[in-house]
């Protein structure tokens, strides 16, 4: 457990978009034994909390949610080498990736470094993806659930045909659809688990599709 001053300290670092000053102080908690399991969930996912919130209140607006996912992912750069085995168990496999025929990957890469700051291992396809290649990642890393991002309407199409294909391999991870292109209704129409309309609410149905209905 975090010394409160510690998790205070780092929520505000994070909230402030202070990237030298959260790799400073990962640096530090590092050094005084703290666990990275314990500087993420205690800390850094706290901050990102409260920047969704204020992305929510419209506090926050695109620019501080690049930069909150940048100022996180740095932290857990710091972290990673020290996440082992034997002291965090993956949360779960996640493969996300924003479909072929859009580029666009901002919400996708905040709900990968919200994941990973949550203790989930996530494969990042990138952009552009082709349905195949959701499928034969899939099959590599056997992943619990499957995020599909699609910005434009154009795309939502490879979208369905990405979910066809992964139900026709057998594959039976749990997909997530996300991204300005599609809504709740879209989830019945192309086939998907569940709907995030930002990473927030990413993270809580991702959690509710791994733990049977339970956040």
């Amino acid at each position: 457990m975090l010394d409160p001053r510690i998790s205070t300290r780092l929520k505000e670092l994070v909230l402030n978009l202070d990237r030298a000053g959260v790799e400073k102080a990962t640096k530090e908690a590092l050094e005084a034994g703290d666990s990275p399991q314990d500087i993420i969930s205690e800390g850094l996912s706290r901050g990102m909390e409260e920047v969704g919130e204020r992305f929510e209140r419209r506090e926050f607006f695109l620019p501080e949610l690049m930069l909150s996912a940048k100022v996180m992912k740095a932290a857990l750069d710091i972290l990673r080498p020290h996440i082992t085995e034997k002291n965090q168990k993956s949360a779960g496999r996640i493969v996300l990736g924003t479909i072929q025929g859009d580029v666009h990957y901002i919400g996708k890469n905040i709900l990968a470094a919200v994941l990973e700051g949550e203790g989930f291992t996530v494969f990042d396809l990138g952009e552009d993806v082709p349905p195949e290649d959701f499928v034969s990642k899939a099959e590599e890393v056997q992943p619990q659930v499957i995020g599909i991002s699609a910005l434009i309407s154009t795309a939502v199409s490879k979208m369905a045909e990405a979910i066809i294909m992964l139900r026709e391999h057998g594959l039976t991870a749990k997909i997530i659809v996300g991204g300005a292109a599609v809504t709740q209704t879209s989830v019945e129409t192309i086939g998907a688990d569940a709907y995030g309309k930002d990473a927030w609410a990413g993270l809580k149905e991702i959690r509710k599709l791994i733990n049977g209905g339970r956040i």
